[in-house]
């Protein structure tokens, strides 16, 4: 049985043009939006800038932040709505819908920048470091052992298709001897993370792809075993971060700068307080702007660190160059056609 997710039978090299056919109108929208000069920015009548972005459910998220920290002076943050994963980001900062994308994985980023889309990586926003990270997870009596063997026809609930848990998954199965025919027979089913431990409770997947925050979060009401840790199979790394458009660079290189120094400002405010230090901060702000539903989902499922394994977001060559491979393999990339340099740049991070 071909990998699939649960709204379409379509085989791996089916799924895999489907998701290049959208890196490349990603592509051409951008470059329509540059050369008409549609890069749309915010300016307000009091001199001020608003920046349109999207925000993941349960988690600080660091534009918010660094507004709490009196960061981004000059700069009025509107919130479109939440993301699942970095491919939807990136397609919103394509189609113009944000100013900036968030949390998208540097694999995809990398696809996006390949294919020809004039966009930027410009700080590293999650990761995986000692503090915390992600794993494979799945209940006691689901037969999965650290064998990926075990895994060839089970379904494994990832927060999005073709991006970081995909690539985590397929490395460790290419790493434990499955071949290409084998890892295709891994059924992905997407899934928001807030709502993969129910499924993973009433038998809807076999496992999922988790921050390890969540599954001990809830570890009271969901029984799981930890199968692999994802810094069991690439190490601490930086998985993706915030993009800009090149031409919002150009045109608007001061809100950029103070975007990104806001962004590390918050990195480095988490990585060196307590957890509910931050939260002390962040909270206040979610419920004076509107947002106090989200508490009780970003207190239960917040790690407390961003996993961002570099000082201030900072993104090195190793942060792309680790996935290249993987996309290699798809066909999605070819190695020789792109280089880590093209794919982001630190020279708006004040930490760099």
């Amino acid at each position: 049985m071909p990998r699939k997710d649960t709204m379409s039978t379509a085989t791996p090299t089916t799924r895999r043009t489907r998701l290049l056919g959208v890196v490349a109108a990603a592509a051409l929208a951008l470059a329509a939006l540059t050369g008409c000069g549609g890069d749309a920015s915010g300016k307000n009548a009091d001199g001020t800038t608003t920046v349109r972005y999207q925000s993941y459910p349960g988690a600080v998220d660091l534009l918010e932040l660094a507004d709490a920290l009196g960061e981004l002076d000059g700069i009025k943050l509107e919130k479109v709505g939440d993301v699942q994963g970095g491919p939807a980001s990136l397609q919103a900062l394509a189609s113009n819908q944000v100013d900036i994308s968030n949390n998208a994985f540097f694999g995809t980023t990398a696809q996006v920048v390949a294919s020809g889309a004039p966009i930027k990586a410009v700080i590293a926003s999650y990761g995986t470091n000692k503090k915390t990270g992600s794993a494979v997870v799945a209940p006691p009596d689901a037969g999965l052992t650290d064998d990926p063997h075990t895994f060839i026809g089970k379904k494994v609930a990832v927060n999005t298709l073709g991006a970081n848990a995909e690539a985590v998954l397929d490395t460790w199965f290419a790493q434990g001897g499955l071949t290409q025919d084998q890892i295709d027979q891994v059924t992905l089913v997407p899934l928001p993370p807030l709502n993969t431990l129910q499924a993973l409770d009433q038998g809807q997947v076999d496992a999922a792809y988790l921050p390890l925050a969540q599954v001990e979060a809830n570890a009271d009401a969901v029984k799981l075993d930890t199968i692999v840790k994802d810094s069991d199979i690439v190490g601490f790394y930086n998985g993706g971060g915030y993009s800009l458009r090149t031409d919002w660079i150009e045109n608007e290189p001061d809100v950029s700068r103070t975007l990104v120094a806001g962004v590390a400002t918050a990195i480095d405010y988490i990585e060196s307080h307590d957890r509910q230090e931050t939260l002390d901060v962040y909270v206040p702000w979610l419920e004076d702007h509107g947002y106090g539903d989200e508490v009780d989902a970003v207190e239960k499922n917040w790690p407390g660190s961003t996993g961002v394994s570099s000082k201030g977001g900072v993104i090195s060559d190793k942060d792309i160059s680790i996935w290249l491979d993987w996309l290699a393999s798809r066909g999605d990339v070819d190695p020789e056609d792109v280089d880590p340099s093209d794919v982001y740049t630190n020279k708006l991070n004040p930490e760099a």
